[in-house]
């Protein structure tokens, strides 16, 4: 009988053991593999669809330096260092110790005495690109300026376009054209699109016998003087030949005939005056200070789903022209709309704000797309202020998004359609270091160790029996 006992014992004993092995093995074998689940409620340590599409389909080695010992880098930005190496079998990231490699960033930085611990130096064969680990984290500041608040987590988006631009052979042109008391592109928007891996140049139409081969993108920024006739026949020219153009149209412009008769061939009327949104809640401020809506799209799908806000002060209304059963090879697409209630007030001069007789009925779009079979495409947007700093930045960037969004689909690179940042600003729990280790000690070591003295006392009783 003692026998029986005793092999019951045994049996229940190594059943706990070898569970207690098991345990321990899937643990190691987790670790071993950097399997986590990104438990943030915005996937702060999670990678975008976007970004890797991407690294599925690199087909080049892109080397990542990163300046810091490896086990100094600060945790959340060594989290998604090791997502973008799991992705890709063609990224590779080496760590630089300042103290090991003093002149290691000479080669790629201007002032190495000014770059932070944790920055990034991206590189494929001989195109580089350095990111400063102070630019991975947006701040907000308080009404009175009084403190700063992380917003959002940049360090994807950088990354990413950093790795697209040194893997690109070639740097598409955007070509902006001059002549006709045209806007400035800011500074940051310029840099936005160089760091998409776009070259941004001047065009001069009147001096050139067409628009330049190497032009990707036709860009006319909120033109306030109409184009000659030589530049129409240029600009048609260009658009037969499956060119690519983004216009962005300016409010107090009416009297622009040959660039409204040149849209009315991509079927797109350009109506007189500037739009008053009757719906409240979608304007701020002013009923002309719109919050048009997304329509979802190739172009605006990323946005549509991340339920962003897109302003646009003083809009050009645009509606689309029926065809009339005629065999058109022009594909109309809204991108950004008004509400029904909205009206575009002719009389931009009068001090009456609500509908008047003269006035054009909605709705609008604020933003459109047009593409043709052959490839040519078109988008058109009746504001040509939506990216200045001061509009932008009321919206999160989300107005940088929509251009840099458009333009990649104009060029045929969805899969570059802009990464939005991570939002920061919502509560997350803080777990101190020591009650980390307390819960490791206590997952790893004392409970299992409950577990075999729980067995061994079972087994124990059961002999007793």
């Amino acid at each position: 009988m003692k026998n029986k006992y005793t092999k019951k014992g045994l049996l229940s004993t190594t059943a706990v053991a070898v569970v207690i092995l098991l345990a321990i093995a899937v643990n190691v074998w987790i670790t071993g593999k950097n399997y986590s689940v990104d438990v943030t409620s915005n996937k702060i340590y999670s990678l975008s669809e976007q970004t890797e599409s991407i690294l599925k389909n690199l087909d080049k080695k892109v080397t990542v330096y990163v300046i810091n010992n490896e086990s100094d880098v600060t945790e959340a930005y060594k989290k998604i260092f090791k997502k973008y190496e799991k992705a890709s079998d063609k990224l590779n990231f080496s760590y630089k110790d300042p103290e090991l490699y003093p002149n290691f960033t000479a080669d790629y930085v201007d002032d190495t005495e000014n770059v932070a611990n944790d920055s990034v130096i991206v590189k494929c064969g001989k195109k580089y690109r350095y990111i400063s680990s102070n630019d991975y984290v947006s701040y907000s500041y308080s009404s009175d300026y009084s403190y700063t608040q992380a917003s959002s987590l940049e360090l994807e988006s950088l990354l990413t376009e950093a790795i697209n631009y040194v893997t690109e052979e070639k740097t598409p042109v955007i070509y902006t054209l001059t002549g006709h008391a045209e806007k400035q592109l800011t500074t940051s928007v310029t840099s936005s699109f160089e760091k998409d891996n776009y070259a941004v140049k001047d065009l001069n139409l009147l001096s050139e016998d067409a628009v330049p081969e190497d032009c990707e993108i036709l860009m006319i920024y909120g033109a306030a003087k109409d184009i000659t006739k030589e530049e129409l026949k240029k600009i048609q020219s260009y658009m037969a030949d499956g060119g690519k153009m983004y216009v962005f149209l300016n409010a107090g412009a009416d009297n622009l005939e040959r660039l409204s008769s040149l849209l009315k061939e991509y079927r797109l009327d350009i109506q007189s005056g500037i739009v008053v949104e009757g719906d409240s809640s979608r304007y701020i401020q002013s009923p002309a200070y719109l919050l048009p809506e997304i329509q979802i799209s190739d172009v605006t799908e990323s946005q549509y789903n991340a339920n962003v806000y897109i302003l646009a002060p003083s809009v050009k209304g645009i509606k689309e022209i029926e065809t009339d059963g005629e065999e058109d090879t022009w594909t109309v697409t809204s991108l950004l709309t008004t509400s029904d209630s909205a009206y575009s007030k002719v009389d931009t001069s009068s001090s009456v704000i609500e509908k008047e007789k003269n006035d054009i009925d909605g709705p609008f779009d604020v933003a459109t797309l047009v593409s043709d079979e052959s490839g040519g495409r078109l988008i058109v947007t009746g504001c040509d202020n939506m990216l200045e700093e001061s509009i932008d930045s009321n919206v999160g960037g989300a107005n940088t998004d929509f251009v840099l969004n458009g333009i990649n689909y104009l060029t045929q690179q969805e899969s570059k359609i802009s990464i939005r940042a991570k939002d920061l600003t919502e509560e997350t729990a803080i777990v101190p270091a020591f009650s980390q280790k307390m819960t490791l000690i206590m997952t790893v070591v004392i409970l299992p160790l409950l577990l075999l003295i729980l067995g061994i006392g079972v087994s124990v009783s059961r002999r007793k029996l």
